[in-house]
């Protein structure tokens, strides 16, 4: 997974030029101070999870753009023997 900040921001900025937000709109969106989403975008902050996820589901960017994969119907073998 990349935790490197330069390359989140690049991502969001990449997905908000794609879907044609203005930096002001989509911290708007996200609940941000426009500063705010101005350094994640940057690269100089690194988001929140809560702050992660928010702006991953308004830009619609899928986890596997990050090296991760999440499918949330996929059995948890380790889940399920505990329960």
């Amino acid at each position: 997974m990349f935790l490197d900040k330069k390359f989140i921001g690049q991502k969001f900025k990449e997905y908000r030029k794609k879907v044609g937000l203005s930096q002001e709109k989509l911290a708007e969106k996200a609940e941000l101070a426009i500063k705010h989403y101005g350094r994640l975008e940057r690269g100089t902050c690194i988001p929140t999870l809560l702050t992660f996820f928010k702006l991953i589901e308004i830009l619609e960017i899928p986890l596997s753009e990050f090296g991760t994969e999440f499918n949330k119907n996929k059995s948890n073998k380790e889940k399920e023997e505990l329960s």
